[in-house]
């Protein structure tokens, strides 16, 4: 019985089966309540309090069958036995009120549906062999005409029909969620191998860097150790590449605003020799106006290496939720800020800052350095 194999998590499917239980249920003791008035109305033989008590103890079964739903012992089998012999009480109220026939009405067919959604198809057949025979015991005993015996084979049908239903539905919900499970379990292999090939290609990746990077400019290192000026420059390159690899693995964004500073800087480091110190805070997914931006630190990097004479130049960089910020700065030989003008820095910083809603501001005296300070807003 279903009822005693327990445990398991009930399927969606028996919300539809509870519906139909409750549902025959419903119409047999509406048919059953029909029956009663009828009989008290046409049969002036039958005892009232019989037809009385038939009526209360049909309308008690089916709202006890209301509270097994909502309390949840709707299919074990101390209630279909309890159930069943509330059924065989209704059957017999015709015989002990000395009617000319039964009164049970739909009652005993809704504890076929009952016993089905609390056992199996054998079961239900059984059992639904068993009524038959009090049916046409209670038959004899009234000394009613034998062929109406034969309708009692009307229980083992509908035994059949809704047991081989119960039983079916049940095993294609199961086989249904076994499909879904397998499926949850195949979905979560195929997301873990996905996983495991992006691991391996990531981890590929940085073996295929280090190698192209870190070892091919250990061993340049190596062949100018007499070159001292060679070996600072191959070891920024270094660090400058590794900085730029971190970054790309690190970053959330496929073209990030940090990425685009880092290909500046070393393109302008290559150019002219030169280094740049750089801190840059935070990041952003690049946009129009920040690759302005990015564009505009260029020119001021490489007027600063180009112009400056200072041996290394300063880049700070920050994305707040207000806006970026763009520093560069060298200790170099400075010039006149008042004689920027037109055309050079005016177009290449300024102007191009300006055209994205940013703005520059040049600070610059002889001897001074100079510094280059842009600043873009964030437009909403």
């Amino acid at each position: 019985m279903k009822a005693l194999e327990g445990g398991s998590s009930v399927p969606p499917v028996e919300k539809t089966l509870v519906r139909v239980v409750v549902l025959m249920r419903l119409l047999g003791w509406i048919w059953l309540m029909l029956l009663v008035v009828t009989t008290a109305v046409a049969d002036t033989g039958a005892d009232g309090a019989i037809l009385f008590a038939t009526a209360v103890v049909a309308t008690a079964g089916s709202l006890l069958l209301l509270l097994a739903v909502s309390r949840g012992f709707l299919g074990q089998v101390w209630y279909m036995t309890l159930d069943g012999l509330i059924t065989a009480f209704l059957l017999a109220t015709g015989w002990l009120a000395g009617a000319q026939d039964f009164f049970a009405g739909g009652y005993p067919m809704s504890w076929i549906v009952v016993v089905a959604f609390t056992t199996t198809l054998a079961w239900t057949f059984v059992l639904s062999l068993v009524l038959s025979v009090w049916f046409a015991a209670l038959h004899w005993v009234m000394d009613l005409e034998p062929v109406r015996i034969v309708g009692s084979i009307q229980f083992v049908v509908v035994a059949i029909i809704v047991g081989w239903a119960f039983d079916s539905l049940r095993e294609r919900e199961a086989l249904r969620l076994q499909a879904e499970a397998e499926r949850s379990e195949a979905e979560a292999e195929l997301a873990k191998q996905q996983k495991d090939a992006t691991t391996l290609r990531e981890r590929t990746e940085i073996a295929r860097e280090l190698h192209d990077s870190v070892l091919q400019t250990l061993k340049l290192i190596s062949s100018a150790a007499d070159d001292p000026s060679e070996v600072r420059y191959l070891t920024r390159v270094q660090e400058r590449d590794l900085r730029r690899t971190i970054n790309e693995y690190q970053s959330p964004h496929a073209d990030s605003f940090r990425a685009r500073l880092l290909d500046v800087t070393a393109s302008v480091e290559d150019k002219y020799r030169v280094a740049i110190e750089q801190v840059i805070r935070d990041d952003a997914e690049m946009t129009p106006a920040l690759s302005a931006m990015v564009d505009a630190a260029r020119e001021a990097m490489m007027n600063a290496a180009r112009h400056s004479g200072a041996p290394s130049i300063d880049l700070y960089a920050e994305v707040t939720s207000t806006g970026a910020q763009v520093n560069i700065r060298d200790r170099g030989a400075g010039f006149d800020a008042s004689s920027i003008g037109t055309g050079g820095m005016a177009d290449s910083i300024v102007r191009r800052m300006e055209d994205v809603g940013g703005s520059a501001n040049i600070k610059s005296a002889p001897g001074s350095g100079t510094d280059v300070s842009l600043y873009l807003p964030t437009h909403e």
